[in-house]
């Protein structure tokens, strides 16, 4: 039987569900890459789905709740979800336990049901109803400040795996999660599905080259709609951007307008994309930048930049 809710005025909730015994998966439009880079020294929960990959940073609390219900902590639009289907600890030690909660349904570790509290390892991939989550953990090392309270979220647009992953392992490094909106439905579809798991996205970063999407138009009539979200233009083919360009980027209604990340010298480039850091981190009203997480980002970055797979999602 699971962990009750808190009851709250009447609040009426659909029955769960027993998902039946070898139901189809559906076609999704983010899936785990066995070949994806994670090198970010943070922990988190990578979570995909038809519309997003969702990057959540492990390190402003001590339990996530994971289920149906809109008050867990990480909300999954299952339908063979429990309402509270399981949580995943943090220890005095910094390890990550998952334990779950009586669910109908059952929790599953790498295709093993779980039945008692399982030490999460990097990779390992966790499956709630029809939701696949990933464990990433690489590289432990420093962590971010944990004494911060909250989280904030960056939704992202990429043309390009290669500056998705980029931009999320750089942005993970800070403790910023990430959202990652696929490029095969209009921005304003994926912003009603963030919107729908109870998420409010403290910035957009949208690529200039999505296909579905017109980034100036989606600057000039923003406003109206998402008056609380700020957005920065990524030119994501090009690594230089003449001032004439930025200035008509902040005309259009946009915050900035930044260069594609390169692939070769990344590390070389460790003040620039510092600044940029900053004026992220400023907009997110965020801490300072951990200059010891960023700088084993890059590193490891850079010697995985040429083994990513180029493409478009």
């Amino acid at each position: 039987m699971e962990t009750p809710s808190t009851p709250s005025n009447k609040t009426t909730h659909v029955p769960e569900q027993q998902k039946p015994i070898g139901l189809a998966q559906p076609s999704r439009g983010f899936v785990p890459h066995t070949d994806a880079v994670f090198v970010a020294p943070v922990p988190r929960l990578v979570i995909y789905s038809p519309y997003m990959q969702r990057s959540i940073a492990l390190g402003h609390q001590q339990e996530w709740v994971i289920g149906r219900n809109k008050d867990s902590t990480i909300v999954l639009p299952d339908r063979w979800s429990s309402r509270h289907h399981a949580v995943v600890k943090a220890d005095e030690r910094g390890n990550f336990n998952l334990v779950d909660l009586e669910s109908l349904n059952g929790t599953f570790v790498n295709s093993q049901k779980i039945s008692k509290p399982y030490l999460l390892k990097h990779r390992d991939i966790i499956t709630i109803g029809e939701t696949e989550i990933q464990f990433i953990y690489p590289n432990p090392g420093p962590i971010v400040d944990g004494s911060v309270q909250g989280n904030r979220f960056v939704l992202m647009t990429h043309a390009s795996r290669v500056q998705g992953e980029m931009w999320r392992e750089i942005l993970n490094s800070q403790g910023i999660s990430t959202i990652w909106g696929s490029s095969h439905f209009e921005l304003e579809k994926v912003i009603g599905q963030v919107e729908g798991l109870g998420i409010t996205a403290n910035l957009l970063m949208l690529d200039l080259g999505m296909p579905k999407t017109n980034p100036y138009d989606f600057c000039r009539r923003y406003h109206a709609s998402y008056p609380d979200l700020g957005i920065i233009l990524l030119n994501g083919m090009r690594t230089e951007i003449h001032e004439a360009e930025r200035k008509w980027a902040k005309n259009q209604g946009a915050l900035n307008l930044f260069a594609a990340l390169p692939r070769e010298h990344l590390f070389a480039e460790v003040t620039e994309i510092a600044n940029r850091l900053q004026i992220i981190s400023q907009t997110l009203d965020w801490p300072m930048i951990n200059g010891e997480t960023l700088t084993a980002t890059l590193m490891h970055l850079q010697s995985e930049t040429d083994d990513i797979a180029s493409g478009f999602f």
